[in-house]
């Protein structure tokens, strides 16, 4: 069959109406940028189906559409509220899906030829009337929530909206990609069109996907989990960076959530592919499978997790926003608490738990995916020192002065850590929990919970990307004496040193020493 146009534009006539009273409406807009876009994206022209622009005054009306969407590459339904409710629309749809692929769809794996794009959203009582065939699919949405009020709005089409061109360049580039894997062969000619190897008859294909020619390479799939609505724009910073650098992200369609075992079948089945998860955590609890309890969020995370302990080689990345918990971020939903502080806790092997900006998140996937880069080894030290993290209350300053003093004249560097509860210097705290070579918890003039606080940061550490065993770690229970540092005891770390009077260096000779043995000596 002769594949005449690249795309078709299906749509209702309704949500082409300018409120305005413009000549262009919504639609002649988009069909007109993707048009120039792509076209220069791909260096042709694009060959764009749309009714009323590809019809003759003596074309029959039923059969040319028929063709048009027949002959076509790719299909592009733009969703809203009259678009699902249209008979007309919907046989489009259906009829695209019902035509034999192009030769070359078997290169698309388990990539649509759909690219949904969402122009208003659905009303619950009509999300049920969408195609069946592409409720599933995540598409490309032209709308957002409205910070002033929460409530969803459509982009503005004019050329100041940049969450609207962020999206249309977006789906740019992801047809790009496409049309070059459904129109070329891998030596395209010059003049732009290109040969096309025919799929064998064993391999079945539908109309809209193809399956895969070759078996799954792991490392170029990633987990990017589905996230909450705070988090969308984090998401797709991330996801673009992953496709930009020729990885598929999974899941390429939305988690079902009728049954948690329908949600649990599809996360397992994406996961096994994949030899990284990416989860971003953010302040807000998520919708959840109408049968269970627990937010799509958590039961990705706790899938993949069941996933690193049957496989050692997966590896996960958990994030959360800087200042999670505090002033805008603030978290209402108590079992959104409990989530947070779970991970926060209970950091796993396999795991990493990142509370850094998007762009470190980035190169920190990037570092997992290319390990031979050694991004994220440990560096070479520009000296011999050993560091050694004093963590302490601020009150606690000129108590500790002594242990610092001691410590300097045996050559290590001692990084002080004045925990004053500030949350702009957490990146700091971390950045030491994660380069220090020992650590030194004073138990001065904070009490126990902060101890055992500053305890589960020590083993959080590698979580924060530490990729190297700690050489000693010790609390240090310093006066005034009191009953609960009387009865302190922990098995989390090596030494626990009792000193309620004045410094005396041999409090520190076990914790010295294991330093040294680490180093071969200082």
């Amino acid at each position: 069959m002769p594949y005449n146009y690249d795309l078709f534009i299906s749509y209702a006539h309704l949500d082409d109406l300018s409120p305005f009273g413009d000549e262009r409406g919504w639609i002649d807009l988009l069909h007109e940028r993707l048009s120039v876009l792509v076209s220069q994206a791909l260096g042709s022209e694009l060959r764009i189906w749309r009714d009323g622009h590809n019809l003759g005054g003596n074309d029959p009306l039923n059969e040319a559409i028929a063709a048009g969407i027949t002959e076509s590459l790719v299909l592009v339904p733009v969703i809203s509220p009259r678009y699902v409710q249209s008979d007309w629309c919907n046989r489009e749809m259906a009829a695209f899906h019902a035509a034999a692929p192009p030769p070359n769809a078997q290169k698309l794996g388990f990539r649509s030829r759909v690219f949904k794009v969402v122009k208003t959203p659905l009303p619950d009582p009509l999300k049920k009337l969408e195609p069946e065939q592409i409720r599933n699919l995540i598409g490309y949405q032209f709308f957002g929530e409205d910070e002033s009020d929460g409530k969803l709005r459509e982009f503005s089409s004019d050329p100041q909206d940049k969450s609207y061109w962020k999206t249309l360049n977006r789906l740019v580039s992801d047809l790009k990609e496409t049309l070059i894997d459904l129109k070329y062969s891998a030596d395209p000619k010059p003049d732009g069109t290109g040969s096309s190897a025919a799929i064998p008859a064993s391999v079945e294909t539908s109309g809209a996907t193809a399956g895969r020619s070759e078996p799954d390479n792991p490392a170029k799939l990633i987990y990017l989990a589905e996230t909450t609505s705070d988090l969308t724009k984090e998401r797709e910073l991330v996801r673009d960076e992953l496709r930009q650098r020729g990885h598929t992200v999974m899941p390429n369609q939305k988690l079902p959530l009728e049954e948690v075992k329908q949600t649990i079948s599809s996360v397992e089945s994406d996961l096994a592919r994949c030899a990284l998860s990416v989860h971003l955590v953010g302040r807000r609890y998520g919708s959840t499978p109408e049968d269970d309890a627990r937010s799509i969020v958590k039961l990705q995370e706790e899938l993949s997790a069941e996933r690193s302990q049957n496989d050692p080689a997966f590896r996960r990345l958990l994030w959360i926003p800087p200042g999670l918990g505090t002033g805008a971020l603030e978290i209402s939903d108590d079992r959104q608490k409990t989530f947070i502080a779970d991970l926060q806790t209970k950091v796993m092997p396999g795991a990493e738990l990142l509370q850094t900006s998007i762009e470190d998140l980035k190169t920190r996937i990037m570092e997992k995916l290319n390990p031979e880069a050694g991004a994220f080894k440990p560096k070479p030290r520009h000296s011999s020192l050993t560091q050694v993290y004093l963590i302490c209350e601020h009150l606690d300053r000129a108590s500790v002065r002594p242990l610092k003093e001691y410590l300097f004249k045996l050559k290590f560097e001692v990084i002080t850590w004045l925990d004053q509860g500030s949350d702009k210097l957490m990146e700091y705290h971390h950045k030491n929990l994660r380069d220090c070579d020992a650590a030194l918890i004073y138990f001065g003039n904070g009490d126990e919970p902060w101890v055992r606080k500053n305890l589960e940061d020590l083993e959080k550490a590698y979580g924060y990307g530490r990729e190297t065993d700690w050489l000693a770690n010790a609390v240090y229970v310093a006066g005034p004496s009191n009953e609960q540092k009387e009865d302190f005891f922990t098995n989390m770390v090596p030494y626990v040193i009792r000193n309620f009077q004045t410094f005396d260096p041999n409090d520190l000779r076990e914790f010295v020493g294991a330093m040294q043995q680490g180093t071969g000596g200082n």
